[in-house]
């Protein structure tokens, strides 16, 4: 071979070699591209949550203090100067809130489901996310939100509550409530006056609670309860007093068969208490107590979930209020053999702060209908 071709040969190599490493250059920077590219919207779409995520806040804030879960929205937010995120640059659409749970059951009156749209405008990238939001006083404080009594789910005492009945009573009935939802028969408050004589029997609840509220607001307590009659049933024991029962915190008999009472304490020692008096009774053919003062009463299907309940009080005081103490107490009074079940109690007040909370989160941008998460 001659050096001229020697030459050409290594020329050949030489832009051989600069061929496939150019075409490695382009390779290597399309991939660095599409990494980019990549990165960029895995974060925009981390930021899009981060703003839905701020939407509820918001959302939940206006419930807290009053808004309507209809009037929650439609409310649009391109001005997000005040924490950082300029103006026009991103938005937050908060739809307005939903009466119903993700699985289409109506919600409870202090519970409300809210749509929120958080958008990365520059690249249209954008997470959908509902929220059911709760403004219960009792739930969210101790980490089980138990209104219902329902926790733990199996049999045992009601977690949460601290229970004090009569003695040889248990001061709950695991199967004495109905769920509103279904034909279940669950857990409820409990209390018997198994004796015929004139005299109270009452059982006392306590739930330690942490949350402000304004002096002299209104704070308003729903329940359902049920009094069974257990009429004369002359096979029973009479006569009596029954068993030693808590101090009554209700203040005066009412002079009806029932009263449940509902108390907060807030941290200076301040008492806010509402009363509720009922002659609402269902009569029913139960079994007698036994030795152990323990009711063999009727099933929950039969005139349970019972009569719902209301009943309000101005919380005691000035300013702000951080109220510590939730209590009911159910008391049954005059003669004859009575039962009483306690159960889905809510309280609610306007001006709460500390007791609202995020019940339950779901992420609906991989949804068919992000709008309706389904």
């Amino acid at each position: 071979m001659s050096f001229r071709q020697r030459g050409l040969g290594m020329l050949m190599v030489v832009l051989l070699i600069l061929t496939v490493a150019a075409f490695a250059v382009i390779v290597a920077a399309s991939q660095s591209g599409g990494d980019v590219y990549g990165s960029d919207a895995n974060a925009d779409g981390m930021q899009a949550l981060f703003l839905a995520e701020s939407g509820i806040e918001r959302a939940l804030k206006r419930f807290a203090t009053g808004t309507a879960c209809n009037a929650l929205g439609t409310e649009t937010i391109n001005d997000l100067t005040t924490i950082g995120l300029g103006n026009g640059t991103n938005r937050i659409v908060i739809d307005p809130g939903l009466p119903t749970d993700f699985a289409g059951a109506t919600l409870p009156a202090t519970q409300c489901r809210v749509p929120v749209t958080g958008t990365v405008l520059a690249r249209n990238i954008s997470r959908t996310v509902h929220a059911i939001i709760d403004r219960n006083l009792l739930g969210g404080v101790t980490g089980v939100f138990n209104p219902a009594f329902n926790n733990p789910l199996t049999a045992g005492a009601p977690s949460n509550w601290t229970i004090t009945p009569p003695l040889t009573q248990t001061g709950y009935a695991n199967t004495g409530g109905n769920d509103l939802v279904g034909a279940a028969c669950s857990r409820s408050a409990y209390v018997l006056k198994d004796r015929t004589n004139n005299y109270e029997a009452r059982a006392l609840g306590v739930a330690n609670v942490n949350f402000t509220v304004a002096g002299g607001s209104p704070t308003t307590f729903r329940f359902y309860y049920r009094i069974n009659d257990r009429g004369a049933n002359a096979g029973c024991a009479g006569g009596g007093a029954g068993g030693d029962s808590p101090a009554d915190i209700c203040g005066g008999a009412g002079g009806l068969k029932g009263t449940v009472c509902f108390r907060t304490t807030d941290s200076v020692g301040t008492n806010s208490t509402a009363n509720f008096h009922s002659d609402e009774t269902i009569t029913q053919a139960v079994a007698c107590p036994d030795g152990g003062a323990t009711s063999a009463f009727a099933p929950c299907t039969n005139g349970y979930p019972g009569v719902k309940g209301t009943a309000s009080v101005n919380i005691g005081g000035g300013g702000t209020r951080t109220i510590t103490s939730f209590r009911y107490m159910m008391r049954l009074q005059t003669g004859g053999r009575r039962e009483m079940f306690l159960d889905y109690i809510e309280a609610t007040n306007d001006t709460a702060i500390g007791a609202a909370h995020v019940r339950q989160w779901r992420d609906c941008s991989t949804t068919l209908n992000p709008a309706n998460c389904n």
